[in-house]
Order: C-alpha cells, then structure tokens, then sequence
C-alpha cells in the first residue's frame, strides 16, 4: 500500500488530497480546500493534519508558459533537444522572457499536419517559484513539481483513438486537447475563480466567504427556469467571467485538428451548479459533463462526489507519485529546485559578521569560517558536504561549457550550408545569363538572315542595305520565295542552346549546306536528329567533325523539302 500527498498551490488557495494507492485501488483518504496568508505555515499545518512527513509529495508549477517547436520525425533525441532549446531562447528573445529565471521541460508528439514531422511542446516555468515551493517542501518528500495542465489527465482513463478536452477552471484557465490518446496542445486563458471570487470578495470581504458563495450559486439555463433567487445574489459577478470562459474555450476546440467529442469540465470552477449545462448550451455538438476520477466510478467512496471532484487537481497531483504522468515534465530535479537547507549550511559557513574578530557591534566585516574545519584526518559532515557542493558546481559547468560550444558548433555548421547554397545558386544564375546572352545574339544573327531574305523577294528593297550581301547568294537559286525564310525560321525555333551555326549556304537548287560549332559531341548530333525527325531538311548528313581546341566544328548537309 502506498501513499501520496497531492497539494495544488494558488495565490490564496491550496487544495490538498492524501491518495491511498493498493494494487489496482485507488481510494482519497483525506482532502480539504484551504485559504491561506502566510504559505510556509499552511503547508506545515496540512503535512501535519494528514500526517504526512514520510510519504511522497506532489505540488504544481505556477504561471507556466507554452510554446510549440516542428522538428523532423528523422532527428535522434539528442538533435531534438538541441533545436527545441534554440527555439525556445528564440522565443524569449522575440517575447522579451528572461531565458535564464526560465527552467524549460518538453514532450514530442505526433504532428497532425504534416507526418514527416514531429511537434515538441515546451513549458517554462519560474525558477524563483520552484525554488520558493521546493524550499518549503523540501524538508519532507518532495517528490514531484509539475504542470497541472498535464497532471490532470491522470484522472481520466485515455483510449489510442479518443479526442477529447479537459477545461480546468482555477484561477486561471487550462484547456488541455487530447487527440488520438496523446496531449496535443495545452492553452490558457487569462481569467478565471480569481475573477469571479475577487468580484465577489469586493462586497463579502472574505475569499473563503465568496468561495463558499459560488458552492450555493446555481446557473439556469434557457431550459430551466429559475424558481427561486434566494443564494443567487451574485450571478452578475459570475456569469460574465464564465460567458468568456466558455466562449474562448469553444474557438479554440473549433480551431482543434481533429473531433473532438467529449469536453470534461473540473476546478473550483466546478462548484457552481449546473456548469456543465452552460458549457452544453454552446458546445452543442460536444458532450460537456464534470469530471469525475475514473477510479470513483461505482467504487465505495466515504463522501460525495462532487466534494471529490472539488479537489481534482490535488488528487492529479498526488498520482504522479504513483506512477501516473509525465515524468520528463517533472521539475523538482532540476538545478533551480535545489535543496534550501544544504544551501542555509553553506551560507553560514560562509557568513560575514560584524564587529572584531566576528563580535557584533563593530564596523568592520570578516569571514566567519567554523573553528572547527580540518583537513586533517576524516572529513567531517560539513566537509563532506562542501566537496559535494563544489563537485556538482564543476560538473555543472563543465556541461554547461559543452553545451554552449556544441550548439555553437551547430550553428556555424548551418550558417556554412546555407553560405554554400548561396554560392551554388549565384553560380547557376550566372551560367544561365550567359546562355542566355548567346541565344540572343543567336537569336539576332538568323532574324538579319531572314530579314535579308525578305529584301531579297522584295523588289523595291534598298540594294544598299547591309543584308544585300547574303542576298545575292540566292538571286539565281530556283526554289520557292518563302523556302529559305522558313528554313532559317525552323532552324531558329528548334536549335539547341549550345550550339552555334556559324554559315548556312544554298549550294545549288534544294540543297543546303550548314556550317555548325559546339562544345560537345552530342549537341551537334542533336542538331542534326533535329533537322532529320522534324523533315527541315531530308537526306541529312554530316562530317564527322573537327575538334579545335574546346569546339567541334561539323559540316551538315540536306535537301529542302
């Protein structure tokens, strides 16, 4: 049989539920919601009331923030993990977060957009608050600090292919989307009970009072009709808070990928009556009802459930001691959750007192080291504790250093690809102006050919224009007036890019000689295929070539057709 205490922690409240956890049962032993001024004495008093000094405890982490990374379905963890933290110091540096009183935790999941991805979602919690609950829980069995937007799920049995939505309205509001079995997104909403409890403290004068309030309040429905106002005094407080919770709620299951079909409603929230009737009258096509813990089904409980269903949050905290949950969000090992009590004994090993030689009242400051401190013989406890303390401060910072140069490593690695792409790219832009140039200038040369053609037939061309000297090459040809334009028009329209035709003569009656030039061997038999298949010319032969230097030079002969 083993036990666990949950405590979930707000600005003037704390739920707390003791769970018993025996082979398959699962049972809430003891739980209370509190109010609190001074959260040091609350905590003790509860660890006291449950009696709960030895067994593992479980809190929250407060005023997280998320954020969303696509990484590559292919990359090793160890490549995720490194592009998830330079997305992430990305992002604070667009969002103006202090990345270093940041401590970051992410899972990967299964991308719905695209499935060559993967999507890791990250949460960044303040190291100061860690640091301030894990200071006063560290004295016991502080076993687990942790997102109550993912601590929740605990309490509800999760199918591979269910799609469903968790709203938990605290303080503030938490809609966690489950699709296909898994957390697939967590949002919030800004407002929440602390609205709807200051709105009401403002007349009351007493959070515990107000809280009491809400527990009486009852919300009709278009279908029910109010049949008494008696304890509904303070809906006008209420419903407007509750009017922006459900409608944001709604635009973003809209916004969801996937169906979802079923939306379980918990938190303080929960305690006004027929919530989960209001959230149905919007959701229409949803399924809304309040969450009850999976293992209370059916099962011998000592109280009501709704009671139960007050504390969900303790009782989902209290499970991931038990095995439930998601251990890499798990934030009491991390370096901002040291233990306060080794730090209190180095620091005053370290003290500097006033007054001579350590007496208070003087003006001068000298460091207090313990008489005691010997490094002859054993060490002692207080040595051995500073060994361990300077041990872990250099591992720190020899991992630290690695890191730093790793991911720096990799930076300089993608700013050298993409210098390279760059490069390649300017190279094959230059290479296809310059063919470009020379299909022009090609281009160019035949259309003065046909032009000279064309002046040719024309009588009343100018005799002393520059193409009459092409011209006269064909004034006794006897062949048809559009023959020669046509087949420089085909030519020019069929002619590869790297080739060039340095002379085209019309020898005698049909027959034409071409004198051609390239670079490569299997560009001029190109050409010549070209003149055969599309029949420019028929009978088509050619030399064999002759290479000067980097060009080859062919002669191609034919008939017009």
């Amino acid at each position: 049989m083993a036990s666990s205490l949950g405590i979930y922690i707000e600005d003037t409240m704390i739920k707390y539920a003791k769970v018993i956890k025996e082979k398959d049962s699962i049972k809430v032993d003891s739980f209370n919601v509190m109010f609190y001024d001074d959260l040091h004495k609350a905590l003790e008093q509860i660890i006291n009331e449950t009696n709960s000094y030895k067994i593992p405890i479980c809190t929250n982490i407060s005023n997280e923030i998320y954020g969303y990374v696509e990484v590559f379905a292919g990359l090793s963890k160890n490549d995720i993990k490194s592009t998830v933290d330079i997305e992430f110091e990305m992002d604070c540096n667009e969002k103006s977060y202090n990345k270093d009183s940041l401590e970051m935790r992410y899972i990967v999941m299964n991308d719905k957009e695209n499935s060559e991805k993967l999507k890791a979602l990250y949460i960044a919690a303040n190291k100061a608050d860690i640091s301030k609950k894990a200071q006063f829980l560290g004295e016991y069995r502080l076993q687990s600090i942790t997102p109550i937007s993912s601590s929740i799920t605990n309490l509800v049995e999760v199918g591979d292919k269910d799609n469903i939505a968790i709203i938990n309205i605290e303080d503030t509001t938490k809609i966690t989307t489950i699709l296909n079995g898994q957390i697939y997104r967590i949002d919030t909403i800004d407002i929440g009970m602390k609205n709807i409890l200051d709105e009401i403290n403002k007349t009351e004068n007493s959070m515990a009072k107000s809280y009491d309030i809400c527990k009486n309040i009852t919300i009709y429905t278009q279908d029910i009709q109010a049949t008494q106002s008696e304890g509904n005094e303070h809906l006008e407080d209420i419903m407007p808070t509750l009017y922006k919770i459900v409608t944001e709620s709604k635009k973003m299951l809209d916004s969801a990928f996937g169906n979802v079909t079923k939306v379980y409603l918990t938190g303080s929230g929960t305690v006004i009556n027929n919530l989960d009737l209001y959230f149905q009258e919007y959701m229409i096509n949803t399924k809304c009802e309040i969450l009850k813990p999976y293992f209370l089904e059916g099962g011998n409980i000592k109280t009501s459930v709704k009671d139960y269903i007050e504390v969900n949050s303790a009782v989902a905290l209290a499970l991931n001691a038990a095995g439930f949950g998601m251990k890499e969000l798990n934030y009491a090992n991390s370096a901002s959750a040291l233990n306060t009590d080794v730090m209190a004994k180095l620091k005053n090993m370290f003290k500097v007192t006033n007054g001579k030689k350590g007496e208070a009242g003087g003006k001068s400051g000298k460091l207090n080291v313990p008489i005691n401190m010997s490094f002859k013989g054993p060490l002692t406890p207080i040595e051995k504790l500073m060994l361990r303390g300077t041990a872990v401060a250099l591992v720190a910072a020899i991992g630290f250093t690695g890191f730093s140069n790793y991911v720096m490593k990799q930076i300089d690695t993608k700013e050298q690809e993409v210098s390279n792409s760059l490069s390649k790219t300017n190279s094959e832009l230059a290479k296809m102006d310059s063919q470009l140039s020379t299909i022009n200038s090609q281009a160019s040369s035949y259309t003065s050919m046909i032009d000279a053609i064309n002046n040719l037939n024309n009588p009343d061309a100018d005799s002393s224009d520059d193409s009459s000297s092409i011209g006269s090459e064909f004034k006794e040809r006897i062949i048809s007036k559009d023959a020669i334009p046509n087949l420089l028009t085909k030519i020019m329209t069929k002619i590869p890019q790297k080739v060039k035709i340095t002379s085209i003569e019309n020898t005698e009656d049909t027959h034409i000689v071409i004198q051609a030039e390239s670079s490569q061997y299997e560009q001029l038999g190109f050409f010549k295929g070209l003149l055969a298949t599309e029949e420019i010319l028929v009978d088509v032969k050619s030399t064999s070539g002759t290479k000067e230097g980097e060009v080859i030079k062919v002669t191609i002969e034919g008939e017009l057709p």
